[in-house]
């Protein structure tokens, strides 16, 4: 039942819960260190709002990595701000704070300044008017050199789901039921119309394809993704020209792998978005050329660029870590400008060095496995291997103990959770962000059992996998890459 209240946004079921890794402080220092941009130093106290943090998984999560930082999470749903304090509650974070409040009165109800502003999705989901109060409040609140997270639902690439997004909102309006029950219903009705020839789908194949995944997905993300009266669609010309507004310029994708032309465009491509002066303008154009559904904007206030000698020192300085166990790492990806196989020689042995210890930029210049490398090609490979997902940027050494006590308590209380079924992201102190642990490796993580006795425990709980590798193998794995990448992280013991 629609609440008056709601502006038009679901609210009669609860969104699931999701990590967003791009959020992290340190992701969006790199990129714009990536730009050559001073940025906000994460090593420092910090404030960090989210604005449409629904049940507050990344903000908790975020806070449990950095406990000298204070972070805000703000909701205008009274059910997701329920959840979201019961979490920070049993992960005892006392840095965290869930408000529940709508847009209109946040720039009035929240005085502290602001390093980082970030809202996941929410730009194509709110209408105009929330829109301008989000903008208000990034005018008012944010600092000079603060960054600005924005993700949304981006033109050209969803142009042809729009009119499927509005069959379903329709439909599904008229529907008796509650709300799970009525997009259940839209979305039957929907496959009935493409099984049964409509030529919409056969013009508009996103759509069709789109519509054939919604079988697999949880019903409350379809509510919250495509049931909304509010449902936009921008360009992100548009969107650069509204943060301009709060005087904000962009500093690139918080997709790390899309900074890098070699990599997210094809040569002719990308020949034709070098022609464009303006930036706005070349990022739209890259759009069109790559299809994109879906965008992840940074954003900064005072685009001071940062001498030479000072982006060295901070690169110099700069700690990363494996973003997965090292026989996880691939040095091929299917990108934007095809299917990328990186050289081994050039490559691999960053991953080599990452896998013994975390390193910064100068240690990994001292490793044995890099010898050879001067800082280029050191900076070539490392970069390489962020872009293509095998290394992200860590939080520096010092502070860590701290770190592993707070994200110890946050990964405690979600690992004695009864839910989800599935798989969860942990906090990893190390990373200062989180890591993805599917349900096999979860309940291994919770009970502990004895390798031996592994394989049956995982069987009695979870049953035999449906899909994906065989029980008997990621048990196996388990043991023998996953737990020891995750204590490697500091997300175990």
């Amino acid at each position: 039942m629609e609440q008056p209240w709601s502006a038009g946004y679901v609210v009669d079921v609860g969104y699931t819960e999701g990590f967003y890794k791009e959020q992290a402080p340190a992701a969006l220092r790199l990129v714009a260190m990536f730009a050559g941009l001073r940025a906000v130093d994460v090593d420092r106290p910090f404030t960090y709002y989210e604005l449409g943090c629904g049940n507050g998984y990344t903000t908790a999560l975020l806070g449990a990595v950095h406990p000298h930082a204070q972070f805000i999470g703000v909701d205008f749903n009274p059910t997701h701000i329920g959840n979201a304090r019961r979490l920070a509650e049993a992960a005892g974070l006392g840095n965290v704070r869930f408000v529940e409040q709508g847009f209109a009165d946040l720039a009035a109800a929240e005085r502290a300044e602001a390093d980082f502003i970030a809202f996941h999705g929410v730009w194509s989901w709110i209408n105009e008017e929330n829109r301008r109060h989000v903008l208000e409040f990034i005018r008012q609140r944010l600092k000079p050199g603060g960054l600005v997270y924005v993700s949304y639902n981006a033109l050209p690439g969803l142009a042809q789901v729009a009119p499927l997004q509005r069959l379903l909102l329709e439909h599904g309006k008229l529907q008796a039921g509650d709300r799970i029950e009525r997009v259940k219903r839209s979305v039957e009705f929907a496959t009935r119309l493409q099984k049964a020839g409509g030529l919409f789908f056969a013009a508009s194949p996103l759509a069709g394809k789109r519509l054939e995944t919604f079988a697999r997905l949880d019903a409350r993300y379809l509510a919250h993704e495509y049931y909304n009266d509010n449902w936009s669609l921008f360009y992100h010309a548009d969107v650069a020209r509204d943060m301009a507004e709060a005087r904000l310029s962009y500093v690139g994708s918080g997709n790390f792998i899309d900074n890098f032309s070699q990599f997210a465009l094809r040569p002719e491509l990308a020949a034709i978005v070098a022609e464009i002066a303006d930036p706005a303008l070349a990022e739209t154009v890259k759009d069109f050329a790559r299809g994109t559904v879906f965008r992840r904007d940074v954003f900064i206030r005072g685009a001071a660029k940062a001498p030479r000698p000072e982006l060295e020192r901070s690169l110099q300085a700069m700690r990363f870590a494996l973003a997965r166990p090292r026989a996880a790492c691939s040095l091929s990806e299917k990108t934007g400008a095809g299917e990328v196989t990186l050289q081994a020689e050039a490559y691999a042995p960053v991953l080599d060095a990452l896998a013994r210890a975390p390193m910064t930029f100068a240690e990994l210049g001292r490793a044995p496995e890099l010898a050879g490398f001067d800082a280029n090609k050191l900076r070539q490979g490392l970069f390489g291997m962020a872009a293509l997902g095998n290394v992200w940027p860590a939080l520096p050494a010092a502070g860590e103990e701290t770190r592993r006590m707070a994200a110890a308590r946050f990964n405690r209380a979600v690992l004695e959770r009864p839910e989800p079924p599935g798989g969860v992201w942990l906090a990893s102190p190390v990373l200062g962000s989180g890591v993805p642990v599917g349900a096999v490796d979860r309940v291994l993580l919770h009970s502990r059992p004895e390798p031996e006795q592994a394989l049956e425990y995982v069987r009695r709980v979870l049953g035999e996998p449906q899909e994906g590798a065989p029980l008997e193998e990621r048990v196996k794995r388990f043991y023998s890459d996953v737990l020891p990448f995750l204590r490697q992280l500091g997300v175990t013991g």
